[in-house]
Formats: structure tokens, C-alpha cells, sequence
């Protein structure tokens, strides 16, 4: 009888785990966010990134354009400076024939007389034909001199007109240049307010997926381990959640035939992670993403255009699943973001406004053309 009741009493222990143990299996994970979900709003996350790359692109041009019209400005007002010492050497040459012109009526003319009738008493006060014609002769000369100094004097005044023309319209096109920077100006002020605001949305959108991520991974582990007292030895065959592995696809060619100069351009491109992302950056102090390609190929002797879309026509283009380390990766046709892979399925670049210079995942389908500048 006693054998009975504890076989009774171990059964009914046995069943009533499995009832257990079977309520808890089919109670679902709570959780609002489902796999789908997630890669919906990591796609949206990407999408931002990608348009935050490409206002950044947009700003760096713009800043490039500004410069440019800086320099012309420069220039323009050195001409202005260079017209106006033109002006004051022609006004110092127009009061030079003034004087001499001047001297020179004093010299024939009589106090009160016109330089006609100083003539005409010059002549015909003569008291013979022989110093009548000697008079003539030198009044003559004298008429001619004044003839040049007054066409002297018409010639540098009209100089001085050209040259003032010419001031007033390197003023002007200096204004025009002004006004065309200030619109420069505004423009990127626009395109960072915007960047700003998506920029915003976008890291939002990722804290929002991070923390709904956390809660879901959080429910997960509480029902593993509950799962776990209930099933001590079963838990490795009926776990509930497996976390799924996306491998990126190897593209590590089988010989490197740049691996000197790589190594030393990814150890010089590593020395700034961390720095910040700035608009127009070329400088450790701050890059943007063309930038910092730039600035590090420089250190292997060589010089790569300014933007990325000119970096892009670098070099031989080449597979995005045959890169090697050193290579240059781009976005965009023509490209609004650059980096560099580094090998092992890793890149390293400046991302975009508001991160710092680091190294992350290189998924060949994220990226539209690469280009092998070493050799």
C-alpha cells in the first residue's frame, strides 16, 4: 500500500511539472517589437544615415565654393588696390603738366593779356623783318610746346577716367561676388538646419529601437531562465529564442600586392578614431569623410581630389566582394560618402555630423563602387 501511495504521489509530482512546464512554453515572449519590425526600422536608420551622408557631401561642396569666392574676392580687391595706385599716379602726373603749362603762360603772357594779344605786341613791336621773323619763329615753337602739353594734359585726363572706370567696376563685380558668397552662405546654413533635424530623427528612431531591443532581449533571458528552473535537463534542446547570425560575405583577396603601403596607411588612418566629424574637414583637428581619405592617402605620397565624387574616378575600379585593405569604398554614383577597408569585413571612415571617426561593418551591398588607389 505504501509502494502504491508514493508511486501515486512521484506521478502526480511528474505530471504536474509538464503541465507546468508545458503552460510556460506556450506563453508568448511580451514584446512589441517582432524580427520584421526590427529590420523594418533598422532600414529606415539606414535610410537616414544615407541621407545625412549626402547633406554632409552637399555642405562640403558648398564650403568648397565659398573658399573659391573668397579667393576671388582676394583678388579683386588687389586690383582695386593696384587701380588705385594707378589713379594716384596719374593724378600726380596730371598736376606735374598743370604746373608746367601754368609756368608756361606766365612766361609769355602779360599781366591782364590774353597770349594772342601778347603775341601780336611781340610782333609788332619788332623794328625790323629779320627780328620780326626770329619772333615768329620762337612764338611759333612756343605755340607748338603748349599744343603738346595741352594734348599731354587731355591724354592723362582721359587716364584717369579710363582708370576710375575701372575702379568703379572691380567695385562692382566685388559686390556681385559678396552677394553670391552671402547666398553660398545661407544655402549651407539651410542644408545644416535640415541635417540637424534628420539627424535628429534618425538617433531617436535608434534609441527607441535600442531600447525597445533591450526589453525584448530582457523578456527573453527572464523566460530562459525560467524555462531553465523548470527543465534542468532539456534547456539546450528546447530553447525558444536563438539569436541569428548574419555573416558578411568574405572579401579578402588571396594576394595583396600593396600590403607595405596599406599596412601604413591603415595604421595611419587608425591614429585618428575618434576625431570628430566636421563639414569641410581636412585636419586632424576635425574631417569629413573625403577629408580624412585625403589626409591620410597623402601620408603614402598620394594626393587624392578634395571631394569624394572626384575620388571616386581615382585609380581602378574594381569589384565591392574583391577589396583589400587600402582600398577606397564609396556610396553613391556619383559618391556623397567615402571610406577605407581595412580588412576583415571592416571599413574605417568619418560617418556623418554628430559621430567621430571609427570603424564599422563593410556590407558590400550598402556600398555602390570601390577603387584600388595603391598599387
Amino acid at each position: 500500500m505504501m509502494k502504491k501511495l508514493m508511486k501515486c504521489t512521484v506521478s502526480a509530482a511528474i505530471l504536474a511539472t509538464m503541465i507546468q512546464t508545458t503552460t510556460t512554453f506556450a506563453s508568448p515572449i511580451d514584446s512589441s517589437v517582432t524580427q520584421g519590425q526590427i529590420d523594418a526600422t533598422q532600414g529606415q536608420i539606414d535610410d537616414f544615415e544615407t541621407k545625412i551622408q549626402q547633406l554632409d557631401n552637399r555642405i562640403t561642396i558648398a564650403m568648397e565654393k565659398s573658399q573659391k569666392l573668397n579667393d576671388d574676392i582676394k583678388r579683386q580687391h588687389e586690383k582695386i588696390v593696384e587701380t588705385e595706385a594707378e589713379i594716384e599716379k596719374a593724378k600726380q602726373a596730371l598736376d606735374a603738366h598743370k604746373k608746367v603749362y601754368s609756368e608756361r603762360l606766365r612766361s609769355i603772357q602779360l599781366e591782364g593779356n590774353q597770349s594772342i594779344a601778347t603775341y601780336a605786341e611781340l610782333l609788332l613791336s619788332s623794328d625790323n623783318i629779320s627780328e620780326f621773323l626770329t619772333r615768329f619763329t620762337a612764338i611759333s615753337q612756343i605755340i607748338e610746346s603748349d599744343r603738346d602739353l595741352l594734348n599731354g594734359l587731355n591724354e592723362k585726363e582721359q587716364t584717369l577716367k579710363g582708370a576710375e572706370e575701372k575702379l568703379q567696376n572691380g567695385y562692382n563685380q566685388l559686390k556681385k561676388s559678396q552677394n553670391k558668397l552671402a547666398d553660398e552662405q545661407k544655402k549651407i546654413e539651410a542644408d545644416k538646419k535640415e541635417v540637424e533635424k534628420e539627424l535628429a530623427k534618425a538617433q531617436n528612431t535608434l534609441k527607441n529601437q535600442q531600447d525597445q531591443l533591450a526589453q525584448q532581449e530582457a523578456q527573453r533571458r527572464a523566460q530562459q531562465a525560467q524555462l531553465a528552473q523548470q527543465a534542468q535537463q532539456e534547456t539546450r534542446q528546447r530553447s525558444l529564442v536563438t539569436k541569428a547570425s548574419k555573416s558578411t560575405p568574405s572579401v579578402e583577396a588571396a594576394t595583396l600586392t600593396n600590403s607595405g603601403e596599406a599596412n601604413k596607411l591603415i595604421a595611419t588612418a587608425k591614429q585618428y578614431l575618434g576625431v570628430p566629424y566636421v563639414w569641410g574637414g581636412t585636419t586632424p583637428s576635425g574631417f569629413d569623410c573625403s577629408g580624412f581619405t585625403q589626409y591620410v592617402f597623402r601620408s603614402v605620397g598620394i594626393n587624392l581630389p578634395r571631394v569624394s565624387r572626384d575620388q571616386q574616378n581615382v585609380g581602378t575600379r574594381i569589384s565591392l566582394n574583391e577589396v583589400q585593405p587600402g582600398d577606397l569604398v564609396f556610396r553613391g554614383n556619383p559618391a556623397y560618402h567615402v571610406g577605407i577597408y581595412i580588412g576583415g569585413g571592416q571599413y574605417i571612415h568619418a560617418p556623418q555630423t554628430g559621430d567621430v571617426l571609427k570603424i564599422s561593418t563593410y556590407n558590400p551591398s550598402k556600398f555602390t563602387t570601390a577603387t584600388r588607389v595603391l598599387h
